[in-house]
């Protein structure tokens, strides 16, 4: 009689994958499109800062109060939270907590500051990533196009972006935002790369090395039936 050896259900911890980058940098557009392209579900975070034109609320970020972001602070629920150019951001700690239970792999669109308290708590789950703009003439250009902000707030943005990015080695990886398509292609390259590391594949070897040990922990024998010969 032919035996096969199955082990039981074995399941990975989700990934917290992280970009930040310097206002204008285009990191909300290049997070948006890997996080459809490689199926991750994009955390929405919470800020005080009022809408821009075109945004949604529970789908760009979710808008709340001051009041309202005070009481989530005392109440912990947020796993990381920061002020940037004068208005408060954070992520909420159940987003976190359900990646990691259920092996979903998410997305966190935060700054600097956001990024070191989730790799602070959360050191061998998160993967960081920061996107660098190609110069500081094109950071400023890009920020002047957008046409959102007066002069006096990006100069202070540009003021703000060369802070940031003294942080720049705080992240695994740095992607230059030169071509739209290129950065998307690299960080694919880097989402599957995290996928295939010894931290988020050691469940698979595990499994294997169950299967290959004679009654080892979760592996049943099932029989298989014979094959008819003509």
């Amino acid at each position: 009689m032919m035996m096969s050896v199955n082990s039981g259900p074995t399941r990975r911890s989700g990934m917290l994958f992280v970009i930040s980058s310097p206002s204008g940098a285009g990191k909300t557009t290049l997070a948006r499109m890997v996080a459809d392209s490689q199926k991750l579900v994009f955390s929405v975070s919470y800020t005080t800062r009022a809408p821009r034109p075109g945004e949604r609320d529970s789908v760009d970020y979710k808008f709340v109060t001051d009041d309202e972001f005070s009481r989530m602070v005392e109440g912990n629920e947020f796993a990381e939270w920061a002020v940037v150019h004068g208005n408060r951001y954070g992520t909420a700690v159940h987003a976190v907590n359900r990646a990691l239970e259920d092996g979903t792999d998410y997305l966190f669109d935060i700054d600097w500051q956001g990024g070191q308290q989730i790799r602070r708590q959360w050191p061998t789950q998160s993967v960081l990533v920061f996107i660098l703009p190609p110069s500081m003439a094109e950071l400023e250009r890009r920020l002047r196009r957008r046409a959102t902000d007066s002069p006096d707030a990006i100069a202070r943005r540009l003021a703000i972006a060369k802070r940031e990015l003294e942080h720049y080695g705080d992240y695994d990886y740095l992607v230059v935002n030169d071509n739209l398509d290129r950065a998307h292609q690299q960080l694919n390259a880097i989402v599957e790369a995290a996928r295939c590391s010894r931290a988020w594949c050691a469940h698979l070897a595990e499994q294997l090395l169950a299967e290959a040990s004679p009654g080892g922990a979760g592996a049943t024998v099932t029989p298989l039936s014979a094959v008819p010969h003509d």
